[in-house]
Formats: C-alpha cells, structure tokens, sequence
C-alpha cells in the first residue's frame, strides 16, 4: 500500500472512538480566566525578535513510541510535508502511539515552537484555546483578534498544523483508552462465565453507539505555552 508521509498518521483515526457529534467546542467564557486574559495581551516587539531568533537553535528531536518501537524522531521533519508526488510504503511509517510521552514530547515543542511562528507572522498574541469539530475543522475563540492571521500562517506552516492536529488526536485517543482500562482489568480477572458477563454488564455503557468522547482542547499561555484538557480538565 501506497502513502504519503503527510497522511501516515491518519490512520490512527480510523480506530474505534466514540463519536464527537453534538459537542460544542469551549467558547472563551469557558476556557480556562487566565488562559482567556492571556489571548488579549501582546507580545512585545523586542521580545518576538529574540524568540524568532531562538527557534532556529532549538532541538527538534525526540524519543517517541511508535508502532515501530521507541525511535528517536526529528519532530519538524515528520511533519513537515513530503516532496511531489512523493510515497512512502505505510509499513515503514513508525506511526506516534496515544502514550503520555508523546503527548508530552509533542506539547514541549510546540510550546517552544509557537513564539517564534507567531514573531515571523507579526501575530501579537496566540489564541486562548484550540479545538477541532467532528469534521476536524479548527475552532477558534470567537473573541480572538487574530483568527484569520492565525489561519493563515498555519496553512503556510503545514508541518505545525499536523503537529497541532496530531497532539489534539494523541490526547483523545489516550483519554478515551484510559476509560475502558477498569473494564479490560475486571476482564481479565473474572474466572467464570458468571463473573464475565457481570463485568460486561457493568461497562456496557463503553460499548453503546451513543457514547460520546471527551472534547479536548488546547490551551496557551500569553507566552505560547501548550497545556491540554479534556471536557474542561487538565490530563491526569
């Protein structure tokens, strides 16, 4: 099977999650005070200098879990898209596991990312928050200044658009596993058909076409720093 290393990663959405019809993504009123406060101050001039001039020298890799094992990955070139025409054979993508670490690895270099793409496109401010609709269009706060600016430096820096989507997927699918845990470990530990079927009967409510999915978000900083939450709380 043919790819390109730019949609590799989006065969992790093909897995089996509850759909997210019928959520609303956070307005800002409901976004995190601080988090709120923070879209509305800029950053100074001097200081989206020095930080454009910092990006450049950051480190880029990483250890990620992968569906090849751990491997050490040059995060802007992962992303980053492929030349022309280019295809991959999906066998040798290493696709990012829904673990913590990537998670983490993920929020720190956007974090250190962002200033410097927000400096080089003479954008004040990031936005308070950032979600994705059922159809994986991007929502942003209603009361950002910057929305349009903002959409349109991400469509000329695809590599930190995937980035973003990908950190946003990653989550959701972690926080979702984490739900159905208790049920695989009761599971496990049942030793008669009695004990089996109590246990199914118990979690049903994970097996029902109607359940619906942790709306996650992404939160920054006034300095560009990237927290997640999921319907409204921070990742545990």
């Amino acid at each position: 099977m043919q790819i390109s290393p730019a949609s590799a990663y989006s065969a992790l959405s093909q897995l089996n999650f509850p759909s997210r019809q019928n959520q609303t993504p956070p307005t800002a009123s409901q976004a995190d005070p601080a988090a709120t406060f923070a879209a509305r101050v800029s950053i100074s001039q001097s200081a989206r200098d020095l930080l454009a001039a910092q990006t450049g020298t950051a480190s880029t890799t990483a250890a990620f879990d992968t569906s090849k094992g751990t491997r050490e990955l040059d995060i802007d070139a992962y992303f980053s898209p492929p030349p022309a025409n280019a295809q991959i054979d999906l066998d040798s993508v290493p696709l990012l596991l829904p673990s913590q670490k990537n998670i983490d690895a993920l929020s720190s270099h956007i974090s250190a990312s962002l200033p410097g793409f927000l400096a080089e496109n003479n954008i004040p401010s990031p936005p308070a928050s950032i979600t994705y609709d059922n159809a994986g269009k991007m929502q942003l706060p209603a009361d950002y200044p910057y929305a349009a600016e903002f959409e349109q430096a991400l469509k000329n820096d695809p590599a930190l658009d995937r980035e973003l989507r990908t950190v946003n997927a990653l989550t959701s699918h972690l926080v979702e596993m984490k739900k159905s845990m208790p049920f695989h470990e009761a599971y496990a530990a049942a030793g008669s058909q009695a004990e089996i079927d109590a246990v199914i009967a118990k979690y049903s409510y994970l097996f029902s076409n109607n359940r619906q999915a942790d709306a996650i978000a992404l939160h920054f900083s006034k300095d560009g720093a990237l927290s997640l939450t999921a319907n409204g709380k921070p990742l545990a």
